[in-house]
């Protein structure tokens, strides 16, 4: 019978079933000669895409979408993942890349190539900001049924006005995320971020940044007791004071040089006015600061380990034993908040200390009445943190992973573990996509100069025993690696 026949009548039936299927297989294999059915090579080359030999997924936004078909089949491939935090799973992903993990399972495995796999693919066919939206959702995704994306609308049960500024929520976490270039500012609306805090107490900003060797993972957190840290701290500019100044009173003079060992300014020189203030250089009157240098380059002159023990030295000390050593001089640095990012979004240096007063009495009303005065909450504006001002200005900022994304780095990991892949995904996926080609180029009638369409129909019966063999033959592999 001819199989053009026998496709026919199977889809002019009113129920498709896997039975009916299964069926028309069987009624075909029993007509073709047994040549047709001879296994042979399984049809692809050491060269193929190690994309071809791993299950296809598509890339959709309904992977953070609880409840969804394709949240279940992302979690499916995800659970393998291990760790309770992004940090974790990073962590986890890359020993399985670099072969330090403690032999992993083939799932743990499969899992680790098919992220890769997806990331890769997320950055190549995606723009920045579809892309973006994408790995919200994987994200999601990864972490199963643990997280959710949101979305805005019906998936916002934050109860803030305004564009939530949370992407997903994983458990009892807040995160924010933004897939960068290497060198993209971090942006967001200050207004949505004030109305964020009334009904969350924190924010995690993870950023994940192309480079060129895939993505380079980092995260920080806001709350209300740091936002100033966050939002005016990075923005400010530092420079030198021309002019150096002179304290006769111990106490005042101690609580200056406290104050800027607080918010990282740098004392340049300190100058007192007699000898023996330290034991280890008793004749000196004069420390001065002089970066990249050993702990005596010349009389005076202090390495960073060196001035900073020295400064603690003389904050600590007691007020009226130092009081002898006076006048004292000295040359600083300080962070001017004029000009500045920080000046736009809070108008004033005054505001910044009302909500530096409000946070630190605790009190909720008083903050936000204080926030609600800023320009960037009236207005509103945008705060932007170029990437500097994030990894060198935000205290909480930390790097927690970076993930080779790659070809390339495919073909590393399938070598690492090459004899029970080649015995268990190789076999079993390349049939399972020979398959779906040879399938699909029957269906829609697709011919070439080498085949016509009653060929792909054969070639696609050919590839069920095949797969059937390769299948045993994986099961089997799989459970001898269990024993």
């Amino acid at each position: 019978m001819d199989i053009k026949e026998n496709l026919n009548k199977f889809f002019n039936k009113k129920e498709l079933s896997s039975h009916h299927l299964l069926k028309l297989v069987e009624q075909v294999m029993e007509e073709l000669p047994a040549e047709a059915l001879k296994e042979d090579s399984l049809g692809f080359d050491e060269g193929d895409s190690i994309s071809d030999l791993l299950p296809t997924i598509k890339i959709t936004e309904a992977w953070g979408k609880k409840g969804s078909k394709d949240k279940e089949i992302i979690t499916e491939f995800t659970r393998k993942i291990k760790g309770e935090s992004v940090e974790a799973k990073l962590q986890f992903i890359s020993n399985i890349l670099s072969g330090e993990a403690d032999n992993p399972s083939l799932g743990e495995i499969l899992s680790t190539l098919m992220m890769i796999e997806i990331l890769n693919s997320i950055l190549d066919e995606f723009t920045e900001a579809a892309g973006g939206f994408i790995f919200e959702g994987f994200l999601a995704g990864l972490f199963g049924e643990n997280a959710v994306q949101i979305t805005g609308g019906e998936d916002d049960d934050t109860g803030a006005t305004g564009k939530p500024i949370t992407d997903v929520r994983i458990g009892d976490k807040e995160y924010s995320l933004k897939l960068l270039g290497s060198g993209t500012n971090v942006k967001g609306s200050f207004k949505n971020m004030i109305e964020h805090f009334r009904v969350k107490n924190h924010i995690i900003y993870l950023d994940a940044r192309r480079t060129g060797e895939g993505l380079q993972f980092g995260e920080f957190i806001i709350t209300l007791d740091s936002f100033l840290d966050v939002f005016v701290t990075p923005f400010l500019k530092v420079v030198d004071k021309k002019e150096a100044e002179t304290y006769d009173n111990a106490k005042e003079f101690q609580s200056l040089i406290s104050r800027l060992r607080d918010e990282g300014m740098a004392i340049k020189k300190i100058t007192v006015g007699k000898k023996g203030l330290a034991p280890g250089h008793p004749k000196w009157l004069t420390f001065q600061y002089a970066p990249k240098t050993g702990v005596t380059l010349q009389e005076g002159t202090l390495n960073d380990e060196g001035m900073s023990s020295f400064v603690n030295g003389l904050i600590n000390m007691d007020p009226e034993e130092f009081q002898q050593y006076a006048p004292f001089e000295i040359r600083y640095a300080e962070a001017k908040f004029e000009g500045t990012k920080a000046e736009k979004l809070f108008g004033s240096y005054a505001v910044v200390e009302q909500v530096l007063r409000a946070i630190k009495s605790g009190n909720k009303e008083e903050i936000f009445r204080s926030l609600e005065e800023t320009p960037g909450y009236q207005k509103p504006m945008q705060f932007v943190f170029t990437k500097d001002q994030v990894e060198k200005g935000i205290k909480s900022f930390k790097h927690i992973g970076t993930l080779p994304i790659s070809e390339a780095q495919l073909k590393k990991t399938w070598l690492l573990y090459g004899e029970r892949l080649n015995n268990t995904l190789r076999p079993v996926y390349g049939v399972l996509n020979m398959f779906t080609q040879n399938i699909n180029s029957y269906f829609l009638g697709t011919t070439s100069e080498d085949r016509d369409r009653k060929q792909y129909g054969v070639a696609a019966i050919k590839n069920t025993t095949e797969l059937k063999s390769a299948t045993d033959k994986a099961v089997q592999a799989v459970e001898e690696a269990e024993k």
